[in-house]
């Protein structure tokens, strides 16, 4: 019933599908007819044009000849209304309705583009086809024709092919027409429809039913007492209009459902049948088998006598069914049972005597193991565990039920351990007394590590075969607190706190090892040195904990760009260090590139400013002849303060053929030296005091700086600068010297002592733009006046970084300060640029002085320095005077001031000076 049920509703639907199909079919092709049907003139017209004719005049005859005839051309065609175009498509004239004629903008550029033919459909308050026509003349591209045909009739067409009500529907279009049938839930009309009368209440009905919008496809209605169908199809070219075809499809409906009725019946019938045959086959055994089910209650009550008496005695016939087996095996099971219970309770009396002495014993042992507070368990030889004491479930999270039957060797991390204990087994089944002891980690239930220390012994007990006896007796002692302790030492021995990095002591470690195994292996290698530009200042300007982020910040990204097998540490301050092994030199390149772009993307926030990182790296490929791990690292950081001064954020190769050994261990030697002075600040300030050669007073004193050796050696600053300059510490001096030269300011004006001092600023210092903000936060700190300073850069400084130098001499005169510009006449020797620099001082270069008795060319220098100064309201100073002979010629000559070995040399404290004396 069921499968013909099936069978009808899936030959109806294919049935349907199928008509569907073929009434879209037969609309397309009744619309295609349609637009063949039409009389198209296009190519009529131009044939009628004398050849001679030029396109405007071709044109303009073509215009009249349809002017002339347009009334027999409505007349005797269906074409309802024309457009002609130039090829330019600008509109010559048109005849009949003018409806549409915004759109053809969309494809008449198309036609003339490449003189096609192109058809388009426009339903508003009626449906038209409109076909667009290109047309020659003499050969040549002249004109477009537009004609429109009415498809008005293609509902009666459709109708005469398929024999169904058929309707055409539109949007609502603006002209009202109250001859048009309004479907508001839809905004639609019925624009054409056969059987108005009755198929106007089916479209009513149908749009109260579904009021969003007309469905798509088909649908089914009922209405009157009859099921339809209506089918709906898209015209061509246009969505809002919709060809809908009517189809009664009661009767085939009717048809179905007296079919599968037919089907219900014979399945019922069917049914009762069989149902009837069964109950009399099967009434008979069904009534003995029910009865020998009942008995089984009574079996499991252990009441057999009742069961003996309820169960027919066995038959002794020749032939016997399936019940008569089951009774016979009834009587059996009942005698077989009652032999077994008696046999039980007999060995039950037995066990519980024994039970109660075994219960004293275990309690008295577990009593024991449970107050021990280390873990107790015993294995069988399979390595399973079969006892747990207490202290073993509070220490490893685990109940005794999770544990029970459990491999021992599962609650240790490696497979290394599990081998041990299987080693073990070995040796107890060989010697029945020997011990073993290990230690290794665990994991417990919550997924913390611990260390234990195990004892191992084997147990026997001799009351038992041996076989079934053989245990293992394991002791564990917490050992994770201590374990820890020395783990937490060996990791800090070997790493950075900060950064959880390798530090210096361990990467040098692993770089020993690298270079033997590349030397070993014949590959190449290479070390990544790099440090952070600028970190000092973001240190001490936003603060540690700002820096401390930063630093974080770069060893997550450090990790994540290198390869897992690569080994980073941390060298201390800003310095990171990668050590890439078996890598070729291309590829450590396209490594030390990746860094470098990578850690640009590095920002932190503090106070809402925002910091880039930026880095300067030195890439070196080693092995190397001859070389070292503390060569290599030389060399590595050497390149990298080579990047540094070709620009920040990029990395230099280092290359042993131009780096000089002494060279490298002379930097490398300086470097640490002056790093070291900074941290126990054994830097210092000597100060030479310049006089006003006018009234011989001194005036002022430029602030001179020294490093004191661990050994109180006083290096001057010619055997240090150039290494603090090229590894990028001399910023970090500029700052200690204006700490010093400010400290040292706020002592002398406590003393009551109003002089000025003069602080040189490095080439750093004059590029950084936070160099003004910097020595403005100094004078807040040591409250001081800027009048106080005067800040010295030299001539070649200033020059080549002009622009900063003049922002950074605006900045500081605007507060009150003063710039003198030094070593004047050696550098560029350019006068014009004193208009981009107004500073308050020229301090002329010591190698025009120091000759100028027995030089005219050096007088006439100094001279014409003094002459440009002076016209341009600038102070100038003589570097270099020896001798009191120099002095005087200077003084002739109107120098203002002078400074040299002739006045005094550089003393750790201000001397000379008188007091309130103001320069």
């Amino acid at each position: 019933m069921l499968i013909g049920q099936y069978s009808l509703n899936k030959n109806y639907q294919q049935e349907r599908a199928r008509l569907h199909d073929a009434y879209s079919h037969a609309f397309h092709g009744v619309l295609e007819q349609v637009k063949s049907d039409r009389i198209d003139i296009g190519w009529l017209i131009p044939g009628l044009l004398e050849s001679s004719m030029s396109p405007d005049k071709a044109l303009k005859s073509i215009k009249k000849i349809i002017d002339t005839n347009w009334p027999q051309i409505e007349l005797q065609s269906q074409i309802i209304s024309v457009f002609l175009f130039d090829k330019d498509t600008q509109l010559i004239g048109h005849w009949g309705e003018a409806r549409a004629q915004k759109q053809f903008d969309d494809w008449l550029g198309l036609v003339a583009k490449h003189e096609i033919t192109y058809d388009y459909i426009v339903c508003e308050d009626r449906c038209v086809h409109f076909r667009a026509t290109p047309f020659l003349h003499n050969g040549d591209f002249l004109g477009i024709f537009i004609f429109g045909v009415d498809l008005a009739d293609t509902v009666l067409k459709l109708k005469n092919v398929i024999g169904l009500d058929t309707a055409i529907l539109t949007r609502h279009s603006r002209i009202e027409n109250p001859g048009i049938l309004r479907l508001e839930p839809w905004s639609m009309n019925a624009m054409a429809l056969t059987e108005h009368q009755k198929n106007s209440a089916l479209l009513k009905e149908l749009s109260k039913r579904h009021p969003q919008a007309l469905p798509k496809g088909s649908v089914i209605l009922e209405a009157g007492g009859k099921t339809y169908d209506l089918i709906s199809l898209p015209f061509d070219d246009s969505n809002d209009a919709r060809m809908l075809i009517i189809e009664d499809v009661s009767a085939s409906l009717s048809s179905v459902e007296q079919a599968s009725s037919l089907y219900a019946l014979s399945g019922l019938l069917s049914l009762l049948l069989s149902g009837g045959v069964l109950l009399f086959l099967l009434i008979g055994p069904t009534r003995r088998l029910r009865s020998l089910v009942n008995v089984f209650p009574l079996i499991a009550k252990k009441q057999y006598h009742a069961v003996a008496r309820r169960i027919r005695p066995p038959k002794h016939a020749w032939v016997k069914d399936e019940i008569d087996v089951l009774e016979d095996a009834a009587h059996a099971l009942i005698g077989t049972l009652q032999e077994l219970d008696d046999q039980v309770n007999q060995r039950t009396q037995a066990l519980s005597k024994q039970a109660k002495e075994l219960l004293i014993e275990k309690n008295f042992i577990d009593n024991m193991l449970n107050t021990a507070q280390v873990i107790i368990l015993t294995t069988d030889k399979m390595g399973m565990i079969r006892t747990v004491n207490k202290f073993t479930e509070q220490l490893t999270g685990y109940s005794a039920a999770e544990l029970l039957g459990k491999p021992f060797s599962e609650l240790f991390f490696s497979a290394e351990t599990s081998d041990l204990l299987l080693v073990s087994n070995g040796i107890f089944d060989r010697t029945q007394s020997q011990n073993l002891q290990f230690e290794c980690p665990m994991v417990a239930r919550d997924g913390s590590e611990l260390y234990l220390s195990w004892y191992l012994s084997p147990l026997f007990i001799a009351e038992i075969e041996a076989e079934s006896a053989h245990e293992i007796l394991v002791v564990g002692l917490d050992l994770t607190e201590r374990k820890k302790s020395e783990n937490r030492l060996t990791w800090l021995a070997e790493h950075d706190p900060l950064t959880s990095l390798y530090n210096r002591r361990k990467f040098e470690k692993e770089l020993e090892h690298a270079i033997s195994l590349a030397l070993r292996q014949g590959h190449t290698s290479a070390i990544v040195f790099f440090d952070i530009d600028q970190f000092k200042y973001i240190n001490d300007s936003c603060g540690h904990q700002v820096g401390d982020e930063l630093l974080i910040k770069v060893a997550e990204k450090l990790r994540h760009i290198t390869r897992k097998a690569d080994v980073i540490a941390r060298f201390g301050g800003d310095e990171f260090i990668v050590l890439a092994s078996d890598i070729e030199q291309k590829q450590a390149e396209e490594l030390a590139q990746k860094l470098c772009s990578e850690m640009a993307t590095v920002v932190i926030d503090s106070g809402g400013e925002q910091h880039r990182a930026s880095v300067s790296a030195g890439l070196l490929m080693f092995p190397e002849a001859d070389c070292g791990a503390q060569d290599l690292l030389a060399s590595a950081d050497i390149a990298m303060y080579r990047a540094k001064e070709e620009g920040r954020g990029g990395w230099r190769l280092a290359s042993h053929d131009d780096i000089g050994r002494k060279a490298i261990k002379s930097r490398v030697t300086w470097k640490a030296k002056i790093e070291k002075a900074l941290e126990e600040n054994r830097f210092v300030l000597y100060y030479q005091p310049i006089m006003r050669i006018a009234d011989r007073t001194i005036t002022h004193y430029e602030c001179l700086l020294r490093m004191v050796g661990e050994d109180g050696e006083i290096s001057p600053p010619a055997r240090f600068i150039e290494v603090a300059e090229q590894t990028g510490l001399i910023y970090q001096i500029d700052l200690r010297v204006i700490d010093l030269a400010f400290s040292k300011q706020a002592e002398l004006l406590r003393q009551g002592l109003d002089i000025k001092l003069s602080i040189n600023l490095s080439a750093e210092m004059l590029s950084n733009p936070d160099a003004f903000a910097v020595i403005s936060r100094f004078l807040q700190q040591y409250r001081l006046e800027p009048k106080h300073f005067i800040f010295e850069v030299t001539e070649t400084q200033a020059v080549t970084r002009l622009q900063a130098a003049h922002d950074l001499i605006v900045q500081i005169e605007s507060i009150g300060g003063s710039f003198a510009l030094d070593d004047f006449g050696v550098g560029f020797s350019s006068m014009s640029y004193l208009k981009q620099l107004p500073v308050n001082y020229l301090k002329i270069d010591g190698s025009f002085v120091k000759n100028i008795l027995h030089s005219r060319e050096d007088r006439l220098f100094v001279h014409a320095i003094n002459g440009v100064g002076h016209g341009m309201g600038i102070k100038t100073i003589a570097e270099f005077v020896e001798n009191q002979e120099i002095l005087e010629v200077l003084a002739g000559i109107g120098i203002d001031y002078a400074q040299g070995y002739g006045i005094g040399k550089a003393m750790p404290h201000p001397e000379f000076h008188q007091k309130n004396i103001v320069g």
